[in-house]
């Protein structure tokens, strides 16, 4: 079996060299002569380690330091750390526990203690690791179950609604980056991360209390009566009530509370003239703030039955001269601030590759409802019957399950892509599947990007993509796959540390069968692999079947 590997940071070759001695047998031994070299051989190769032998007295950056830095950017929940050091003050010795270190081992050593001391030290770190992994994935599953349970509710009050399908997604993206803006720009909201994302989540009722509406107001094409209105407005009060009337134990929940301030207040306005309760400026939770801010931006910019759709400067220019209601004037900056931002984001949430963010939530909603029962929507809405099953939930781009129905036998395919994310195992493993989800969302984003409208674009499982090209010429092909890589290698994902993203690529160019150049392109791809952030192309010849690679 393949050693552990161990990494010892000591500036004393003299106390390196008795470690080394000690555990050289039954570790795979690095060494490090300052906690500054330590930095940077953990930054490029942490997944490496199962164990920091840490000194504390070092020139440059001393033990404290080195342990201050792991624990900020979590790279301990990957190995232990074990400080070894010859002042055992209880002073030291706390002040190291408080900042991540796992044991504390004094000078001199003794070989049996040292060796002990650090196999126990792995198999408990093993074992902790190993249930944080199942906790961490009951909470993601539970988590991802409460997402998809409050997407198919707050999708069939849109459905109903008439709407085109995506405004909770955009009202969701648009509440995540005013959030965050805001926070950027002030401490006043005291907002955590974790704040945020119930917020997000939560912004996804705002419209449950739709359900009660009449269909002949709900979805009538013309103008409302002023009576009309009054009833469209009772929605906010409704909504509120149906979550106050859940048990209570479940309206104590914090995703419920935020809920039910969204629901009931997504209409105030910051001068006191909105409703139901003209609640005015910081009376007016900040939850419910961001989200009527959102909810109108997208309203603006969204086709419905009774309007065209303003673009995006215009719904700007609306909103900052006080056309739709006065806002928090601290918001509207964040909003400006992002404004480009949200132009990107909710463009390619509109893309032709897009069917919905939910793919079992479409699945489940009656299909001669939706799409032929034209008199309840609008007039704009396509008629053509969604390609529901083939639509990856995640990323929103082609599934596998498309690609076997509809490219798998193909004999006269033009040429075709393969891409993997480099070191993706890794960014699992140590900052969570979260990440890795954002981190794959990002990529097939960026993909998209790149892609003419007749390119499909497919992840075909796990961390790998492909993409079907048609009548592309061969340069075209070439610079369509250069410019994945650049644009994913200049792709930054935010987070403690930021993540630097890159991929392998492997393209096959020439007319043959689905198969054929599949195999070729992963051939090509697994080649990319060996220096990683690299494309390599082969190019084959149509009439003797031969191969010339770049």
């Amino acid at each position: 079996m393949e050693k552990q590997k161990i990494l010892i940071v000591d500036d004393s070759e003299m106390n390196r060299a008795l470690l080394l001695d000690i555990l050289e047998e039954q570790y795979d031994v690095v060494e490090a002569v300052n906690g500054v070299e330590a930095i940077s051989l953990l930054s490029r190769q942490r997944a490496d380690y199962s164990l920091l032998l840490l000194d504390i007295m070092m020139p440059e950056m001393d033990g404290f330091e080195v342990l201050a830095y792991i624990n900020k950017y979590h790279w301990n929940d990957s190995f232990a750390v074990i400080m070894i050091s010859a002042d055992d003050s209880p002073e030291n010795i706390k002040r190291a526990y408080d900042l991540g270190a796992f044991d504390y081992i004094s000078r001199p050593f003794d070989s049996t203690i040292v060796q002990r001391r650090i196999s126990n030290t792995m198999l408990l770190y093993a074992r902790q690791q190993r249930l944080e992994e199942i906790i961490t994935e009951q909470f993601y599953e539970q988590e991802k179950n409460n997402k998809l349970m409050i997407s198919i509710l707050s999708h069939i009050v849109e459905f109903r609604n008439g709407e085109s399908g995506r405004h909770v997604l955009h009202v969701n993206t648009i509440t995540k980056y005013l959030l965050k803006q805001l926070v950027r720009r002030t401490d006043k909201y005291h907002l955590s991360k974790p704040d945020i994302n119930l917020i997000t989540i939560a912004s996804s009722l705002h419209d449950i209390g739709k359900i009660a509406i009449p269909d002949a107001i709900l979805n009538k094409p013309g103008r409302l009566t002023a009576e009309e209105f009054e009833v469209i407005k009772t929605h906010s009060v409704v909504g509120a009530d149906m979550l106050l009337n859940l048990p209570v134990e479940q309206q104590e929940a914090p995703l419920v509370k935020i809920a039910t301030e969204i629901c009931r207040w997504h209409h105030e306005r910051y001068d006191g003239n909105g409703y139901p309760d003209g609640l005015k400026g910081e009376e007016i939770p900040i939850a419910a703030q961001v989200v009527a801010l959102a909810d109108v931006y997208d309203a603006l910019t969204s086709e419905r039955c009774y309007k065209k759709a303003y673009s995006h400067e215009e719904a700007l220019k609306m909103i900052l001269e006080g056309q739709c209601g006065a806002f928090n004037p601290t918001l509207l900056l964040c909003l400006q601030e992002i404004a480009d931002t949200l132009e990107s984001e909710l463009m390619d949430t509109s893309s032709e590759q897009e069917t919905k963010s939910i793919q079992d939530v479409r699945d489940i909603i009656d299909y001669d409802r939706l799409f032929l029962n034209e008199k309840r929507t609008c007039p704009s809405r396509e008629q053509q019957r969604p390609q529901l099953l083939y639509i990856d939930s995640l990323t929103n781009v082609y599934n596998r399950r498309y690609y076997d129905e509809f490219f798998q036998g193909a004999d006269d395919m033009q040429a075709m892509a393969v891409i993997d994310v480099d070191d993706f195992k890794h960014i699992n493993d140590n900052y969570g599947h979260d990440t890795g989800d954002i981190v794959l969302q990002s990529i097939a984003r960026t993909v998209l990007s790149c892609m003419r409208k007749t390119d499909a674009v497919v992840r075909y499982g796990g961390d790998e993509f492909v993409i079907v090209f048609y009548n592309i010429p061969a340069d075209v092909f070439e610079k369509k796959l250069e410019k994945i890589r650049y644009s994913i290698d200049s792709l930054i994902i935010n987070g403690p540390p930021e993540l630097h993203m890159s991929v392998s690529i492997g393209g096959a160019y020439g007319i043959g069968t689905a198969k054929k150049l599949f195999k070729v392109a992963d051939d090509m791809m697994y080649q990319s692999k060996n220096t990683k952030n690299k494309v390599t192309i082969c190019f084959l010849n149509e009439k003797s079947g031969s191969k010339d690679n770049i």
